[in-house]
C-alpha cells in the first residue's frame, strides 16, 4: 500500500485506514481512490476486522478532489468523466457495504 493511504489492523479487530496526504488536505485523485477501495476490500476480506476507522493526517479530513487531477479532467470526454465518476462511486459503495 502506498504512503498516501495507510492500513493497519489492531489486535482488537479495529482496522484503521488513514489518508496520508496532508499537504493536499487529503484530496482525492485516481491513485487515492484506488488505494482507498483496495484498503476497504482488504478490511472486508479480513475475518478478524470488527470495525473500521477512516481518518486523515493533517488539519483537514478531505478537501474533495485534488485540483491538479480535476484540471486534467476538464479535457476528458463524457465517457472518461463517467468512468471516473463510477470509480468514485465504487469506492464509496465499498466503504458503505
Amino acid at each position: 500500500m502506498s504512503a498516501d493511504v495507510l492500513y493497519n489492523v489492531a489486535d482488537n479487530g479495529l482496522a484503521t485506514i488513514t489518508m496520508n496526504r496532508p499537504i493536499t488536505h487529503n484530496a482525492f485523485n485516481n491513485e487515492v481512490i484506488q488505494q482507498l477501495q483496495d484498503a476497504f476490500s482488504r478490511a472486508a476480506a479480513n475475518k478478524t476486522v470488527r470495525a473500521l476507522l477512516l481518518q486523515a493526517e493533517g488539519s483537514s479530513f478531505c478537501a474533495g478532489g485534488d485540483m491538479n487531477w480535476m484540471k486534467q479532467m476538464a479535457n476528458y470526454s463524457y465517457e472518461e468523466n463517467l468512468a471516473d465518476s463510477r470509480k468514485i462511486a465504487a469506492m464509496l459503495h465499498k466503504l458503505n457495504t
